[in-house]
């Protein structure tokens, strides 16, 4: 009787808590995308803007320097709190991350938007709790459903965004204790958004796809391709990192620099199309536009680990979802295959392979292309994922041990 008592109000917790925080998410990511909306949209209309990025990026610099130096670990941080709650995520982080977050990509930084909509309501969510003295467990239930939250209300997968939120941040192990919180959290972020009819990042239905012996040696190519580009991402971005700390020692002129670089990028590629999200060149890879340049993947890579790298804010998703997609269609091209089934499958791999998360990226991928290509996706983002190895874009995230042995007699 005790026992069923006890599970009952465990269970009416998670409702509660699932259903708050959800309201949370929602509520951010609603704000945050009409935030990016406007100001992607103001970007493009006034061309100029760009030429300001330098000076934008002084003033992230001197924010995050006066004000910023917990919150400048991102994401890293809400994982480390997951790990081992501490002092909580500061207070300061949901309107240091929302206005930097604006100003790099009003002015034309290369950087996502998942990254920092986890914070925001990671740091909203924390906020409120800490009043009522939570223990660190709910602490680690709370902010595992903020980050399920994030993802169902900016992009526009509840399930996907569940998944996530219970594999990132250990690889090798999922935390079902927090799946309902987490689930309706998401589905709960999910349904305000798309009441309030928000447009979220590219989506279609894919045909439905049989996975042959012609098509699989393919779908082999494209995982190499994903997890090359996925390490690629994640060393340069650690090397600007570096570099950056190494010869600029006062941080303010770090994205200073950042800028600067970004600007004679632009001059060097000839195009403006590597600023900000870039989500048309995601929808081009899918309609195969021959306009394309055959190396924009690379040339997003660059535009994005430099931004990343030097501390201009924003998440590093949705520019890997680019570049997948922009890959996938070029390999795609290449092997003679369905453009729109490897942009997508593309675009799902390298993320599997930079977050070392392969579950939830074919559940995201089933929620926005459908179920026709599930056994062509999970191939391609477990080949992905098992060729990169165990390193990944968010370097707190904890790595189960896992041990082989074998005896021979």
């Amino acid at each position: 009787m005790h026992s069923l008592y006890a599970r009952s109000k465990e269970l009416v917790f998670d409702l509660v808590l699932g259903v708050v925080v959800g309201v949370i998410g929602g509520g951010v990511a609603y704000a945050f995308l009409r935030m990016l909306n406007w100001v992607n949209t103001t970007r493009n209309d006034n061309e100029n803007l760009i030429y300001f990025l330098p000076l934008a990026g002084l003033v992230i610099g001197l924010m995050y320097h006066h004000f910023g130096e917990r919150v400048a670990n991102g994401s890293n941080l809400v994982l480390e709190e997951i790990h081992e709650p501490g002092a909580g995520v500061p207070r300061r982080m949901a309107p240091m991350v929302f206005l930097a977050t604006a100003i790099s990509h009003l002015f034309g930084a290369s950087t996502g938007r998942e990254g920092a909509g986890i914070q925001i309501t990671a740091s909203v969510a924390d906020t409120i709790a800490k009043p009522f003295s939570p223990s660190p467990e709910t602490r680690k239930l709370l902010l595992i459903t903020a980050i399920s939250a994030a993802f169902g209300g900016l992009f526009g997968v509840p399930i996907g965004g569940m998944v996530f939120a219970l594999e990132v941040q250990e690889n090798g192990r999922i935390r079902y204790e927090a799946m309902l919180p987490a689930l309706l959290a998401g589905l709960v972020g999910y349904k305000i958004v798309e009441s309030l009819n928000i447009k979220h990042l590219v989506t279609g239905t894919l045909v439905p796809v049989d996975l042959s012996l012609g098509l699989s040696w393919k779908l082999i190519v494209l995982s190499g391709v994903s997890s090359i580009l996925a390490l690629a991402f994640i060393q340069l971005t650690h090397t600007v990192h570096r570099a950056a700390h190494w010869w600029i020692k006062w941080q303010p002129l770090r994205p200073v620099a950042g800028g600067c670089i970004v600007l004679i990028l632009v001059l060097i590629s000839g195009s403006r199309d590597y600023l900000g999200l870039s989500a048309h060149l995601a929808e081009g890879a899918f309609a195969g536009v021959v306009g394309i340049a055959v190396g924009a993947f690379a040339w997003k890579l660059v535009f994005t680990s430099v931004s990343l790298g030097t501390g201009f804010i924003g998440g590093e998703m949705v520019p890997l979802f680019i570049i997948g997609a922009l890959a996938g269609a070029q390999t795609g091209r290449l092997l003679n295959a369905s453009i729109p089934l490897f942009a997508a499958i593309g675009m799902m791999a390298t993320f599997a392979a930079a977050s070392n998360t392969p579950i939830a990226c074919i559940v995201i991928g089933i929620e926005l292309f459908g179920a026709g290509a599930t056994l062509p996706l999970a191939l391609t983002c477990v080949l992905a994922y098992a060729l990169s190895g165990r390193r990944g874009i968010y370097h707190s995230q904890k790595h189960a041990l896992l041990t082989r042995s074998s005896s021979v007699k």
